[in-house]
């Protein structure tokens, strides 16, 4: 009877385990975390400076750029600061918050990157800015 008890606990504490890894370690992109087909608005920060994209073709160039972001989930770290702080805006009012330095985070919650997206965001802010 011991033994089944024991054996009982530590295969919960295995499967446990094996749920946590198995969650923390899946891939996820943007859109599983955005609603990326409502957005109607969106404010890019570098610095003090600030790019409003409204135009449907700016904002799918946008959004393009984050479907290719792959992202796991990280544990939060004290780390503060930003290369970008992105502000995006939905049709129904929500509201999301993106900050991007060598990881993301959206809404608070912060997710390591497969790569780093800084240069993309770069590229893409920069032509919006000359547009402007």
């Amino acid at each position: 009877m011991k033994k089944t008890i024991i054996f009982l606990g530590v295969t919960i504490v295995l499967v446990i385990c094996a749920v946590f890894i198995i969650r923390w370690n899946t891939t996820l992109h943007v859109a599983d975390i955005i609603d990326l087909d409502t957005i109607n608005k969106v404010e890019i920060w570098q610095g003090g400076d600030c790019v409003t994209l409204t135009e449907e073709q700016d904002i799918h160039n946008f959004t393009a750029v984050l479907e290719s972001m792959k992202l796991k989930r990280k544990f939060p770290t004290e780390r503060d600061g930003f290369v970008f702080s992105i502000d995006i805006y939905h049709e129904n009012g929500d509201e999301n918050d993106m900050t991007v330095l060598n990881f993301i985070r959206i809404d608070g919650k912060p997710y390591r990157c497969e790569r780093d997206y800084c240069d993309d965001l770069q590229l893409l802010y920069d032509s919006f800015q000359t547009a402007q």
